[in-house]
């Protein structure tokens, strides 16, 4: 550019200097909204449980036996200061015990009653779950012997694979998990 004595001039070339070499920043046309999930194993099959329904994610405490419970109820167990029931998924659900291995884990259940823990083979960490890939687990041809089971209504699809979907909530209400006495 020539000198001028214009400054709108050399103001506007310069502007046109700068958008002729910036770098524009990345764009990310295909975003997809996500909610978040634990994904985990109970009786080595894989499920999720919305993260916003944990309140804690713990190792197997120390708990104590409660005579003429249930054998799916594992005991009581002092969690974070309150007495917390400990119930064992894979006994309550499939008829088999949780076997005690490093990889264990309690999901403390946010939304409860009464403080509720339950027992689980291990849990594979958060992951982020793409809305609208749901279907009802009576639409399943993967899962539609867990239609039946109280706590499962949905499973969704995560990457390639399609996992149950666990509701502490629908878990807890239900007449058959709340007759916890033998």
């Amino acid at each position: 550019m020539q000198r001028s004595d214009d400054v709108f001039d050399y103001l506007d070339w310069l502007n046109g200097q700068v958008e002729a070499h910036a770098v524009g920043l990345p764009r990310n046309e295909d975003h997809v909204r996500t909610w978040q999930a634990i994904l985990f194993a109970v009786d080595g099959r894989r499920m999720l449980v919305a993260l916003d329904e944990v309140r804690a994610i713990v190792t197997p405490p120390r708990q104590v036996a409660l005579p003429g419970a249930k054998p799916w109820v594992v005991g009581l167990a002092n969690l974070r200061g309150e007495l917390t029931g400990v119930f064992d998924l894979a006994r309550f659900w499939f008829d088999r015990e949780t076997p005690a291995s490093r990889h264990s884990v309690v999901f403390l259940a946010k939304r409860a009653q009464a403080s509720s823990a339950f027992l689980v083979d291990r849990s594979y960490g958060i992951r982020q779950v793409p809305y609208g890939e749901q279907r009802p687990l009576s639409a399943s041809g993967h899962h539609a012997e867990l239609d039946s089971l109280p706590g499962f209504d949905r499973e969704v699809r995560l990457n390639d694979e399609w996992l149950p979907v666990l509701d502490f909530r629908g878990l807890l209400e239900n007449d058959q998990f709340l007759n916890a006495v033998a």
